[in-house]
C-alpha cells in the first residue's frame, strides 16, 4: 500500500518567484559562508541606551550602521556582479530581508551614507512596514548593493545565507546568547555574543578579504557603535 499526501502544496506565484531567483543565485555564483561570534556587551547596552533616550532602535539598526562603515572601509563589497564585470557603488543601499506570512522579500534601504542611527531607525521600521502591507516602491523592491538577514529572535546561531540578485555579499544575523569566556585576569565570566555568518561570492572576493571585512565588522559591534551623546 502506498501512502498518500495528506496536503499537496503547489509551488506558485510569488513562492515560485523566490524559488527560481535563489536556484539562479546558486546556479550562477561561487558561494562561500564565514562565521564568527561577537561580544556583544557594548551592542545591549547601546541599544538599552537609546531606548531609553526615546529611540526605539532594534538590534539590527544598530548593526546597519556597523555594516555601512565596514562597507566604506571595505567597498568591494558594496557591489553586484554580472557575468563578466562588478560593478561596485558609492551609495550603500542595504536591502532588509522582511518574512512575510508565506514568502521573503527584501527591499532596500535608501543611501545609509551620513545618516544618523535615528533616522536609519524611522526609515527602516517604515520600509518593514510597507513590506508587511505589500505597498514597496519598484525602485525599493529592484535595487541593493548588500542584503542583511536577520533571525535572531530564533534558536539560529549560524546559518549560509543565499547572495541576493546579484550581489556579492550577504551578512546572516543569528541569535545572541550569554556565553562563558576567559577574561584578561584569566577569570572566567559570562558575556552576551552575537552570531554572524557572512556568505561571498568566491568567484570575485577571495577568503581573505572575506575574513578581513567580517573580522572589522566585529570590531565595530564591539567598540565602535553610534552613541546617545551627540548623535541625535
Amino acid at each position: 500500500m502506498t501512502a498518500q499526501p495528506s496536503l499537496v502544496m503547489p509551488i506558485g506565484g510569488i513562492r515560485r518567484m523566490i524559488a527560481r531567483k535563489m536556484m539562479d543565485s546558486l546556479a550562477s555564483t561561487a558561494q562561500l559562508s564565514f562565521t564568527t561570534r561577537v561580544d556583544a556587551t557594548a551592542l545591549v547596552a547601546t541599544r538599552a541606551a537609546w531606548k531609553q533616550a526615546g529611540v526605539p532602535a532594534g538590534y539590527e539598526d544598530l548593526l546597519l550602521t556597523a555594516v555601512r562603515d565596514t562597507l566604506l572601509e571595505y567597498p568591494r563589497f558594496n557591489a553586484v556582479s554580472t557575468a563578466d564585470a562588478v560593478h561596485i557603488y558609492d551609495e550603500i543601499c542595504v536591502s532588509v530581508a522582511v518574512a512575510l506570512d508565506d514568502s521573503l522579500v527584501a527591499p532596500a534601504m535608501p543611501d545609509l551614507r551620513g545618516m544618523k542611527l535615528p533616522e536609519i531607525v524611522e526609515l527602516r521600521r517604515a520600509l518593514v512596514a510597507r513590506a508587511r502591507a505589500n505597498k514597496l516602491t519598484l525602485s525599493e523592491m529592484s535595487f541593493g548593493t548588500f542584503t542583511i538577514s536577520n533571525i535572531g529572535t530564533t534558536r539560529v546561531d549560524h546559518f549560509t545565507p543565499i547572495l541576493n540578485g546579484g550581489q556579492v555579499a550577504i551578512l546572516g544575523i543569528g541569535r545572541i546568547t550569554p556565553a562563558l569566556h576567559l577574561g584578561e585576569d584569566g577569570g572566567v565570566a559570562s558575556r552576551p555574543e552575537l552570531a554572524l555568518s557572512l556568505t561571498t561570492d568566491h568567484r570575485v572576493i577571495d577568503g581573505a578579504p572575506s575574513g578581513a571585512f567580517l573580522t572589522s565588522l566585529a570590531e565595530r559591534i564591539e567598540g565602535a557603535l553610534p552613541q546617545v551623546e551627540g548623535a541625535l
